[in-house]
Formats: structure tokens, sequence, C-alpha cells
């Protein structure tokens, strides 16, 4: 009797391992449904890669405008066409060129007809050295 009962807590034991034992746990929808989410963020991260590569794209062109553009008014045109100025003396010069270390005052300078430069650095160098 004794073995009897053994062998039924054996097999009942035995259900049990199987039941709790994952090699023989059969795949089912909550598993088919997480391969679909890591389909669907492989579709997102694909997406997400997509639009940061076209920011760093744009980025770049951004920053070669950006660079041509400045290139258009850079320092040394700015000096070479205030060293071709009559009419500044020492002062007038330096102070000129502490000027054209603004962007928008090189680009201002350059695009002033010559005959307004002298004018214009007498106007924006007598403002800066009242500051």
């Amino acid at each position: 009797m004794l073995s009897t009962h053994q062998d039924e807590s054996s097999s009942e034991f035995e259900d049990e391992e199987e039941t709790n034992d994952p090699q023989t746990v059969q795949p089912t929808t909550p598993t088919a449904a997480c391969s679909s989410r890591k389909r669907g963020r492989k579709g997102v991260d694909g997406a997400i890669a997509d639009a940061i590569l076209e920011m760093a794209s744009a980025s770049k062109m951004r920053a070669a405008a950006i660079e041509q553009h400045n290139s258009k008014y850079s320092i040394s045109d700015c000096i070479k066409d205030l060293d071709l100025m009559q009419g500044v003396d020492q002062q007038l010069y330096f102070a000129a060129l502490d000027l054209f270390n603004n962007p928008n005052a090189r680009e201002i300078f350059l695009s002033l007809k010559k005959d307004k430069r002298l004018t214009w650095l007498h106007h924006r160098c007598a403002v800066v050295s009242n500051r």
C-alpha cells in the first residue's frame, strides 16, 4: 500500500513538475504580443533614428550656411577696406578692429557704400567709447 501511495504521490509530483517546467510551457498569446511589440519598437526605433539623422543633416546644412554667410563678411575683408579708407586716425582704426569682432557690425560695415563707412565708424566708435 505504501508503494501505491508513493506511486500516486510521485505521479502528482511529476504532473506539478511538468506544469512548472519552463521548457514544457507552450508559448501563448502574451509571447506573440511581446514579439509584435518588439517589431513595433523596431519600427519606432527606425523612425527615431531617421529623425535624428534628418536633424543632424539639417544642423550640418545650417552650420555650413552660417559659415558661408560669416565668410562673406570676414574680419580680414573689413580690415582690407578699413586700410583703404582715407581719414581714419589710429584711435578710430583700433576701435574699428574691436567693433569687427561683432559679426553684425562687419556685415553692416561691408554692406555700406564706401562713402558712408567713415561716418558710420565715427558714430559707432563714439557710442562704444561712451559706454
